[in-house]
């Protein structure tokens, strides 16, 4: 459920060292196990066990009178562990109000009916309540519950009590858009999000020295009008070579005003510049403060030019090191073949390739959508094969990992030219 435009969400924990064989592999939490142990303990059921995970931070970075952080002196010199085996442990950056409400908000998230009217129920709710009673009830419910702040010193807040747990996070943007019957596009709006984007990489890299990746979430839509990505997935689909990876890579700059693809009108080409404008201001912050940038993945007709602004970003951004990555839906039928194309096309172009794995988010829409066009259902039929298909390409990524030839020590570490990253 959406409940903010302009609000940030906190994913944890977003990273951790799995092996030192292959580097900056990393994995969250099965959210439906979390949701099923926190209901048990609420309960005071069940084992209350979850298997021990562990999340590395340089203790070197952590600097108490900079931070105001209550860090214990027994924390060992090497590593912060924080075990799900306690629920006390666990559980100790929450109130019990914010315990209450998790249980209270992921309960009825498990309604079907209230998840499938839910943006009905948030217009009712908001004439019947008025805007100031609606934004008070959902910031004690559902935004509470799913955004860590939509202020800088509300989610520094956020950012360090998680930290002082041992627990790393993926700060993630909730500004996107879909499609409309036509293309209004508002510049101001994006040059906005734009701007609201930086602010957030600029605190996130302040708050960076005490992490052990410093990782940020972008969606796409948030720089451009999805018409215009349904309009080039189109064109990349028959061939224009103007939307090659390379040429996009170019029109990544300050001053792009001689960029421009031949297919497009007048029109689209101003909102294309405007757009990669932007991409290159965020991708270059992120780049400079060496802070790691994941682009979520989105619909699927919308899909091949998303991958294909995200390939050259990478291509821009990733000469030396993995910091660009994008999001492969293991809900797709065609999720093995779009990523061993992708992964090829890196080796061809020379640049390092990150990748972040999901099972996918929009299967009632695309399924709908599939029906109503009439083509094939673009998702794979069970969750077996969705699950068949993330470690299909989990195996490739790791294989990947191990044969791929590593960079040159660069900016003081030693740098892996393929960066995975798992949301299971």
């Amino acid at each position: 459920m959406l409940v903010a435009q302009r609000g940030v969400q906190v994913l944890l924990p977003a990273v951790q060292n799995f092996s030192r064989t292959v580097p900056a592999l990393a994995a969250s939490h099965r959210w439906e196990v979390l949701q099923q142990r926190l209901l048990q303990t609420a309960a005071g059921k069940g084992d209350n066990a979850l298997p021990a995970r562990t999340t590395l931070i340089r203790q070197g970075a952590l600097q108490t009178h900079q931070l105001g952080l209550d860090l214990s002196e027994e924390t060992t010199a090497e590593s912060e562990e924080l075990s799900f085996d306690n629920p006390t442990q666990a559980f100790r950056t929450k109130s019990t109000w914010e315990i209450a409400r998790a249980l209270l908000v992921l309960r009825l998230c498990s309604f079907d009916v209230l998840v499938d009217n839910s943006l009905k129920l948030m217009k009712v709710g908001q004439r019947f309540l008025g805007q100031r009673l609606f934004e008070t009830v959902m910031r004690a419910t559902f935004y509470g519950q799913f955004i860590g702040g939509d202020t800088e010193k509300e989610i520094e807040a956020t950012v360090r009590r998680l930290l002082n747990s041992g627990l790393q996070t993926l700060p993630a943007i909730t500004i996107e858009e879909d499609i409309g019957d036509e293309m209004v596009i508002r510049e101001e709006f994006y040059d906005s999000a734009t701007q609201f984007y930086l602010d957030s990489i600029r605190l996130l890299a302040r708050l960076s020295d005490y992490v052990e990746v410093p990782l940020f979430q972008l969606r796409v839509t948030s720089f451009l009008h999805a018409n215009l990505l349904v309009i080039m997935s189109k064109h990349m689909d028959a061939g224009c070579p103007e939307l090659s990876v390379e040429n996009l890579a170019s029109g990544l700059a300050e001053d792009n005003q001689n960029f421009s693809v031949s297919v497009l009108t007048d029109q689209e080409n101003d909102h294309l510049r405007n757009t990669l404008r932007r991409l290159h201001a965020v991708c270059r912050e992120c780049s400079d403060r060496r802070i790691w940038l994941a682009a979520d993945a989105e619909y699927t007709y919308m899909r091949p030019a998303m991958t294909q602004l995200m390939l050259a970003a990478m291509f821009k951004f990733n000469q030396k090191e993995p910091l660009i990555w994008n999001t492969y839906q293991c809900y797709l039928k065609g999720a093995h073949d779009n990523i061993t194309r992708d992964i090829q096309l890196a080796k061809e172009l020379g640049m390092c390739f990150g990748v972040k794995l999901v099972r996918g988010a929009y299967m009632d829409k695309e399924r709908a959508l599939a029906k109503e066009k009439g083509y094939e259902d673009p998702i794979n039929p069970t969750y077996e094969a969705t699950g068949a298909m993330y470690h299909r390409l989990l195996d490739t990524m790791l294989l990947c990992l191990h044969i791929w030839p590593r960079t040159q020590r660069s900016n003081g570490f030693d740098s892996p030219d393929m960066t995975l990253v798992l949301c299971p």
